[in-house]
């Protein structure tokens, strides 16, 4: 705990310096929007875009109160965490919800809800699974499954507990679930956690961190350490993974194991992790973080990052570049701004259409510290998702994307699916072929990869094969020389996951190391990350040698 006190006091003095300091920007959002609050519709007329863009409301209250998270099932349904308790935790039962919006005429507005999960506190994260949710809720997270298929829950199962739950806008968040079939997660501000799985490996966590856990909560481990606040993950298609931070840097492109700046707290000796950008956006309340990978917006818009800003009511973007292998954000126009005051995206996520989807908190209030929390005019009934979409101009009109049902797909459109121009399409592909057909996939992928594919197939088809123990060395060698560096990154990263490589298969051991010296930067360093998880003496001299021939721009 007195880590936590000192830290604490570190971030009061900060506050008091960032208060002073932005004085004259508070003239214009006062820590309580004096104005009362806006219908959707009149809130629809205050937004202002770029050209070609538009925004939409695809649901609001009363179906939905405060927002906190948002995510997509493999059905495109629309999955929001609903908190009235936020941001106090209740000392009875919940009242908090996870809900789920479908589109069941295509008009595109979710009109049919489904309150899936009740009785809930502050469930500020959610990942859509096979038959239910993982969910978090003060103070665990909560495997929730509907055994008997008719869409409701009707089982909780604590699969992980512990997390502290002192600072209620520091809470464990982002929820994801990637390619390799781990959930990853953030982990927030002032809190104390110290959580194990079901093998009984536990973790101690204090403020920010971030780590990953199993589907059934068997294992937790850490994936960095450091961040004041991180609130909002997202991974680009090479598997870059991206956390917006309140208060230091808006955002950071995490390396596993680094640690980051904090209040006070020191690095491993190694020194800190590199820094994704340098500006701050004019705030220090950045939450919920979207990379787009996908083709709906024109190109100038794709490969950047995209950040609630909850306090200056903005949506920021930042164009994400290459260093060699390390990632530089370029600070672009302000994406989305709002004339309404009582704007708070707090959660930015693409969805399957190619359209950035945002949660809306919605409230004449949104400092943590600088209002009581107790405050009566903290709002508990109003909450908004927007959608932005590329519509293009009255000369070249842009097509809007269909949501299809991945559910309803065999195996054979599943896999043309993991050759999408859109990840999160690409990404349901994948969990759908490896939780519904497991091992009957096998023979359908080696064909697709050994033949002529696009190279997203053959990089998310190597990652379910491997899963299912099912990559041989054969495969293996062929995609170890593949032209194309997604594929070789994602081979890589995904030969990292395997247990003991020197005992049971060290020509995977030289394979990797081999990698140090791959022509592209980014495979060198899944090489060099993959040898991190497998120490060995042999790696250092090449380690040593991969480092002197790093180019100094390459952090």
């Amino acid at each position: 705990m007195r880590n936590a006190t000192f830290e604490l006091r570190l971030f009061a003095v900060w506050l008091l310096v960032a208060l002073t300091s932005v004085a004259g920007r508070a003239q214009t959002r006062p820590h309580i929007v004096p104005e009362g609050p806006l219908s959707p519709q009149e809130q629809l007329k205050k937004f202002h875009l770029p050209a070609g863009f538009e925004i939409e409301l695809v649901a609001s209250e009363p179906e939905i109160h405060n927002p906190l998270s948002i995510n997509f099932d493999a059905q495109g349904r629309l999955w929001v965490t609903d908190t009235i308790e936020y941001p106090l935790p209740p000392k009875g039962p919940g009242r908090d919800a996870l809900k789920v919006f479908e589109d069941r005429d295509g008009d595109g507005r979710y009109e049919s809800v489904t309150s899936l999960v009740d009785g809930l506190s502050m469930p500020t994260g959610a990942e859509p699974i096979p038959g239910g949710a993982i969910v978090f809720s003060v103070p665990s997270i909560y495997g929730c499954y509907d055994t008997d298929g008719d869409g409701r829950i009707d089982r909780r199962k604590v699969l992980l507990t512990g997390f502290g739950n002192v600072d209620a806008h520091g809470m464990n968040n982002g929820f994801t679930r990637w390619v390799d079939g781990w959930i990853y997660a953030c982990h927030g501000f002032r809190n104390e956690s110290r959580v194990q799985g079901s093998d009984g490996v536990a973790i101690a966590m204090n403020s920010g961190n971030g780590y990953r856990f199993r589907i059934d909560g068997s294992h937790i481990e850490y994936v960095w350490h450091g961040q004041v606040n991180p609130f909002g993950l997202a991974f680009d298609s090479l598997g870059n993974l991206f956390t917006a931070d309140c208060h230091t840097k808006p955002a950071y492109c995490l390396l596993r194991g680094a640690y980051y700046p904090s209040f006070g707290k020191p690095h491993d000796g190694l020194g800190f992790g590199p820094k994704l950008i340098e500006h701050s956006h004019g705030s220090t309340s950045i939450s919920g973080i979207a990379y787009y990978a996908a083709d709906q917006f024109p190109r100038e818009y794709r490969d950047s990052v995209y950040m609630g800003n909850s306090v200056t009511g903005r949506v920021n973007r930042d164009k994400i570049t290459a260093r060699g292998s390390s990632l530089v954000g370029r600070e672009r126009p302000d994406f989305v701004t709002c004339d309404d005051r009582w704007f708070r995206p707090i959660e930015i996520k693409l969805g399957p259409d190619g359209a950035l989807y945002i949660a809306d908190f919605y409230d004449c209030i949104i400092g943590y510290y600088e209002v009581p929390l107790t405050h009566p005019r903290r709002d508990k009934t109003r909450g908004r998702i927007w959608r932005v979409v590329y519509t293009g101009t009255k000369e070249k009109p842009h097509r809007r994307r269909k949501i299809d049902d991945l559910t309803e797909l065999n195996l054979e459109q599943l896999c043309s699916r993991l050759a999408d121009p859109n990840l999160p399409v690409r990404l349901a592909a994948t969990h759908q072929i490896f939780d519904r057909f497991g091992t009957r996939a096998v023979q359908p992928l080696n064909q697709r990869i050994l033949g002529p594919c696009d190279p997203h197939q053959r990089a998310h088809g190597l990652w379910i094969l491997e899963r299912l123990g099912a990559l041989d060395d054969q495969l293996v060698g062929r995609l170890a020389d593949d032209r194309h560096r997604l594929v070789r990154v994602h081979l890589v990263k995904a030969l990292a996951e395997r247990a003991d490589w020197d005992a049971s298969d060290p020509t995977v051991a030289e394979l990797v190391r081999r990698k140090l010296f791959d022509p592209d930067a980014f495979v060198r360093r899944a090489a060099a990350d993959a040898l991190g998880r497998h120490p060995h003496s042999a790696n250092v001299p090449l380690l040593l040698r991969l480092w002197a021939q790093t180019p100094s721009e390459d952090t």
